[in-house]
């Protein structure tokens, strides 16, 4: 498959990307290159106004045509793009339905998305190994399952817990919930094998999965209490209070999550609809240790759309910092419904 070479370099660390809110170029993407610290463009297929990119994991993009409930992949670079089977009712919320009869051009921004969260066991376009993908609902957030190649269908892996995250890891899929309760899936079987149990007392926490060093990693994004609410638009904001760092230690007969403040000379950049992704500082041209880079997250909350605010996490002083692009090109990469991480790949 011939490969369209971009014009600028693939960037060394992930890059905030998004699909452009400008009227003139609705068909691009853009991003921010923390390199050259310039905004770049990708241009995309032609794509239906209903069509909506929710997410991203190693290099492809989730695009999602949400009335008629399709999905597939996208890879910008290549211009490769994979069509998955249609969406099953576990991924399609009542709020979906109720908007099914009205007009696309305003409800197409507002609709809810089908998947929050999506991972995969290898590269789906190799064809001498199998690729197994798990995606989370954004409505009831339960596990669904499907094999390129080999199923027709999404499979119902669990939907007895609400899950956060999901991540593939040395040949296993990993899930955790909003207990903090770690389940593992094997790749090829996809039997449930509960890992850590609940950790209770901790709420209004977003969990989320990062290989660091070698290591699977949980990171506990602890919300604000209190939200900003905005009547007006519809719309809460949450603030980042602290950020926990938990390694997941699988040795020995018992697992356990045990708390960190040391990030190994890396950086992290905190994907909640996107895979959470670690740097080497001596890669990132911004580098800090013990930093985590977070974006503008929505989401559904309580028929609210709520928002979790994006900055720069100081793990050492539980401080927060504006991101280096918020105020010079706010207007080109944050007039966007859902913001990325994501990482340009050529295969």
């Amino acid at each position: 498959m011939a490969c369209r070479q971009p014009s600028w370099p693939l960037p060394p660390s992930p890059a905030p990307m998004a699909r452009s809110g400008m009227r003139r170029r609705p068909n691009h993407l853009v991003f921010y290159s923390f390199s050259d610290s310039r905004v770049h463009k990708i241009k995309l297929p032609t794509f239906g106004d209903a069509v909506a990119i929710n997410g991203s994991c190693d290099g492809w993009l989730v695009l999602e045509d949400r009335p008629a409930s399709s999905i597939s992949l996208l890879n910008p670079l290549t211009g490769a793009q994979i069509h998955l089977p249609s969406a099953p009712t576990q991924l399609r919320s009542i709020h979906d339905a109720a908007h099914d009869n009205t007009d696309a051009s305003i409800t197409k921004e507002f609709r809810q998305a089908l998947i929050w969260k999506i991972s995969m066991s290898s590269n789906p376009l190799a064809t001498d190994q199998d690729c197994t993908v798990i995606v989370i609902s954004s409505w009831n957030r339960a596990l669904l399952s499907i094999r390129f190649r080999h199923d027709d269908e999404w499979s119902l892996l669990d939907d007895t817990a609400v899950y956060l995250d999901v991540i593939c890891f040395k040949g296993s899929f990993y899930a955790i919930d909003d207990t903090a309760r770690v389940v593992m899936f094997d790749s090829r079987q996809l039997k449930k094998v509960a890992i850590t149990g609940p950790q209770q007392e901790l709420t209004n926490t977003l969990w989320q999965f990062a290989e660091l060093s070698g290591e699977l990693v949980v990171l506990g994004n602890m919300l604000c209490e209190n939200p900003i609410v905005d009547e007006w638009e519809g719309t809460i904001m949450f603030t980042t209070e602290r950020i926990d760092v938990l390694k997941l230690n699988l040795e020995g007969l018992l697992s356990s999550l045990e708390e960190t403040k040391s990030l190994d000379d890396c950086i992290l950049f905190l994907g909640v609809t996107s895979r959470s992704i670690s740097r080497p500082v001596a890669q990132h041209p911004c580098g800090k240790r013990n930093t985590i880079y977070v974006h503008d997250v929505y989401s559904w909350h309580d028929d609210q759309l709520a928002c979790c605010r994006s900055g720069v996490y100081d793990l050492e002083s539980a401080s927060v910092k504006p991101l280096p692009y918020n105020h010079d090109n706010s207007e080109i990469i944050l007039d966007c419904i859902i913001n990325i991480w994501h990482e340009p790949c050529l295969f």
